[in-house]
């Protein structure tokens, strides 16, 4: 199968403002100096705005720890706070520019300095929640790059972005969608393979049991206490714990249910459901396969 040629992104400039929001590590609310801009984002749905003309940025290409996770259930939970689970985000909020935020007790931040912080985003589309898909900048345009206009984005405008700089710090996951370019999956799955093999003693690989021993799930506290796994996997637990119970049993018929269609590299033919990619022993699950190695289909 051919590879098709890369898809350009569209380049909006603005400002990054978080008094008001729950940013984490792979999320942050953007203010386009055009918010009429967020129209030309691509995609079946359109970004949602806020009064100000502002939306949240989902970043592309990575998955953080989850600081706050409802999905079927009636309050949030998290994954293991101590170990981690904060971190990615106070990189983020350093990288672009905030020195220092205040936040309530539901880690909503209350004030920040600065207010706002310059910076752009290039957007690849919009997900099914209304949010903007794309890697962050801070600063200005790199050079050659236009406000409001679409282009080819290359390794060298990635290495600019926190996108990859959260990834070769190890403190978030890799998540690939097949929208993402070659080129830049080949070199964000390389610099993932760096970051695991340093470890580096705050980082996600330091502490992960999703690729080599396994996840032991005995109830929710395994995975929101005790436990660092890939933040996709940790969700979907979380979601059929709470609607089934801890036995995992079943828990590959559920995936399967997902019906989530991704490929692995090196291979054409695609999979229909995560269960295809994990092992369950005595209630313990592994992934297979490592998560650059995946992936995802986008329609």
């Amino acid at each position: 199968m051919p590879t098709p040629p890369p898809a350009p992104m569209l380049a909006i400039k603005g400002t990054y403002r978080v008094i008001n929001t729950r940013p984490d590590g792979d999320t942050v609310s953007f203010l386009p100096q055009d918010p009429g801009f967020w129209c030309d984002v691509p995609g079946r749905n359109r970004v949602e705005r806020n009064s100000r003309g502002g939306g949240t940025v989902r970043m592309d290409a990575i998955d953080a720890l989850e600081t706050h996770y409802r999905g079927v259930g009636p309050k949030e939970v998290h994954q293991p706070l101590h170990l981690g689970a904060r971190a990615a985000r106070e990189e983020l909020l350093s990288w672009l520019g905030f020195g220092s935020i205040l936040m309530d007790e539901r880690e909503k931040v209350t004030a920040s300095t600065p207010e706002t912080v310059p910076g752009y985003i290039l957007a690849s589309g919009a997900d099914v929640f209304g949010r903007c898909v794309a890697l962050v900048g801070r600063g200005d345009l790199p050079p050659g790059v236009k406000n409001g206009r679409r282009s080819i984005v290359t390794t060298d405008h990635l290495h600019q972005t926190a996108n990859h700089r959260l990834l070769e710090l190890g403190l978030v996951y890799p998540t690939f969608y097949s929208k993402l370019p070659e080129a830049l999956r080949e070199d964000m799955a390389e610099t993932t393979r760096r970051a695991r093999a340093t470890k580096a003693p705050n980082s996600v690989w330091a502490k992960d049991v999703t690729f080599e021993d396994g996840a032991k799930i005995e109830d929710l506290t395994s995975l929101t206490a005790h436990q660092v796994i890939l933040p996709k996997l940790f969700r979907r637990l979380v979601d059929y714990i709470r609607l089934f119970g801890p036995p995992l049993t079943c828990f590959p018929a559920y995936l399967a249910g997902e019906y989530e269609e991704f490929r692995l590299s090196g291979q054409e033919e695609s999979f229909h459901g995560l269960q295809h990619v994990i092992e369950i022993t005595d209630n313990t699950i592994r992934m297979t396969r490592p998560i650059e190695d995946i992936t995802l289909v986008e329609k």
